[in-house]
């Protein structure tokens, strides 16, 4: 596999010199910072607007927090961080062919499969180490500020919506190896994904889908184990690997 080397420190290069990878860290420190505060806060703001409901004809009752609280937060956070990084990202392998930045390089002898690669392992890792970051920050200051006993299986959790998300990832490489524009991209990605959450309100089908393993609060206070979910586990790591195999296959046969 030709290039593959010049291929990943060139798209590591391009997302600092972008900005991309400030960015990121950035959005990865500011919400993991945000969930367990708005989890603290959110006790305090209600009881700041009580007074003024109570006037309304509105009561609201003693709101808690706690450490469930907190990783609730973080846990739709990582859904808005998946969000933008695919918009991001979208792109990466369409724009090399349509303003032909790659055709140069790749008439040159380099290998399309390294293309493709060096750019889904360049946005693998920098996904992985903002998620763990992200999950770092959380962890410690819920750590902090609560010790009750609320969550039970925060690794367990995390860990599957990582799997998640690297699903996700290499279904956006897949489609981003035969699309001619970002926006194909999302609208593949994302129509696989809508179509996996309307599935899933069918009980007989949700244990296999791989989107009932964000069901991370579930799995964070014991209501659902690892093993109620294997069959789900393992067609996501499948679609993964599938996914990854033919985005290298396509872009092969892909017209410069």
């Amino acid at each position: 596999m030709n290039g593959f080397s010049p291929f990943l420190k060139k798209e590591f290069f391009e997302l600092w010199r972008r900005g991309r990878l400030i960015l990121f860290g950035v959005l990865f420190v500011f919400f993991g910072i945000e969930a367990p505060a708005i989890a603290k806060l959110t006790p305090y703001l209600f009881k700041m607007m009580s007074e003024d409901m109570e006037q309304q004809g509105l009561v609201i009752k003693e709101v808690t927090s706690n450490a469930a609280s907190s990783y609730e937060q973080f846990f739709s956070n990582l859904l808005m961080i998946l969000i933008v990084f695919i918009i991001v990202y979208a792109g990466s392998v369409t724009n090399e062919f349509s303003k032909g930045s790659a055709i140069p390089l790749l008439t040159k002898g380099l290998s399309r499969s390294a293309l493709i690669l060096s750019k889904l392992v360049c946005a693998l890792l920098t996904w992985s180490a903002g998620l763990w970051l992200c999950f770092g920050i959380t962890y410690g200051y819920t750590a902090f500020y609560w010790k009750d006993s609320s969550v039970t299986s925060v690794l367990p959790a995390v860990l599957l919506w990582w799997l998640f998300s690297v699903m996700v990832i290499c279904v956006m490489f897949f489609f981003a190896s035969f699309a001619k524009t970002h926006i194909q991209v999302m609208i593949g990605t994302g129509g696989i994904v809508f179509i996996m959450s309307m599935a899933s309100i069918a009980e007989l089908v949700k244990k296999y889908l791989p989107i009932s393993i964000t069901n991370s609060m579930d799995i964070c206070t014991g209501k659902t184990s690892v093993t109620d979910i294997l069959p789900a586990i393992i067609i996501a790591c499948v679609i993964t690997v599938l996914s990854a195999v033919f985005s290298v296959l396509l872009i092969r046969k892909r017209k410069i």
